[in-house]
């Protein structure tokens, strides 16, 4: 036997006899053991993604499987944990103790965030809104253009500034962008003309009104305040979500013009002032 072939032997012997010792082992099984817990996440993780994509769910929804599938994920990932602990006939019993005692510290200093996901999980379950719906959450109007489990971000359509808000502290939500809603608009009109002129004046310009994104033809409310120098009548249309807006500035506009066109004038308020000779 050749010293270049007995030596060749002695590796292979020596290799075998580490992999058959009891600590090569408890590492292969390890690995074997992470490795499944790797493929079981990325099976869950990828089922998550064909089911959303085939059947179009929306971004909520699917935030939500995802977060399932991240719970699914540390948990086998603790179960893992745990067997390589017996595997390596370690006691789990000082690790537990250490590991209550750090979970009351982090719990203590994790209240908000835990307020905030879980104030998310409901947002996202009770679709109280989706990304693109305008909203009013407390003082803040905008876009909504991402929501999470801690937070729910707006754009301002007017000034473009990104609001962030914490989901804890959402009490309060007013969504626009729900089936319909109303425009309306207050004209003020002179005290010079009987009501019963008023009404019929303004039956009249509004009649012919046809905007996209109205539902219902324009109508005349009737009076809703004597002001100080005008009386104001409403004129309101209901509307596809999100359209109210335009519409209610295309009618202020178009009723402006109907009245100057009858020479009719909008009342304004005024002051006289008297000068002491």
């Amino acid at each position: 036997m050749s010293p270049e072939f007995k030596t060749e032997v002695d590796n292979v012997t020596s290799l075998w006899g580490y992999i058959s010792s009891p600590f090569a082992q408890r590492v292969i099984a390890t690995a074997i053991l992470f490795f499944g817990v790797w493929v079981i996440n990325r099976a869950i993780e990828s089922a998550i993604d064909r089911i959303a994509n085939e059947r179009r769910i929306d971004i909520n929804k699917r935030t939500i499987y995802q977060l399932i599938a991240k719970i699914i994920r540390y948990i086998l990932y603790v179960i893992a944990f745990t067997f390589m602990l017996e595997i390596f006939n370690i006691s789990i019993a000082p690790l537990l103790a250490i590991g209550s005692a750090v979970g009351v510290a982090v719990g203590l200093g994790a209240q908000e965030v835990v307020r905030d996901t879980i104030s998310g999980f409901l947002i996202l379950t009770e679709n109280q809104y989706v990304i693109g719906d305008v909203v009013k959450i407390e003082d803040s109007v905008g876009e909504v253009v991402e929501v999470t489990l801690l937070s729910t971000i707006l754009r301002n359509g007017l000034t473009g500034e990104v609001i962030t808000i914490p989901n804890g502290e959402i009490k309060v939500i007013v969504n626009y962008s729900k089936e319909y809603m109303n425009a309306y608009v207050d004209i003020p009109m002179p005290y010079e003309m009987s009501t019963d002129s008023i009404i019929s004046t303004l039956q009249d310009i509004v009649a012919p009104m046809n905007y996209e994104g109205a539902l219902t033809p324009v109508e005349v409310i009737g009076i809703v305040d004597f002001a100080q120098s005008a009386i104001k009548v409403r004129v309101s249309v209901k509307t596809e979500a999100g359209k109210n807006y335009e519409i209610e500035r295309r009618m202020r506009k178009d009723i402006k013009n109907a009245l100057d066109e009858k020479g009719i004038a909008m009342p304004y308020n005024t002051q006289t002032v008297h000068l002491k000779q």
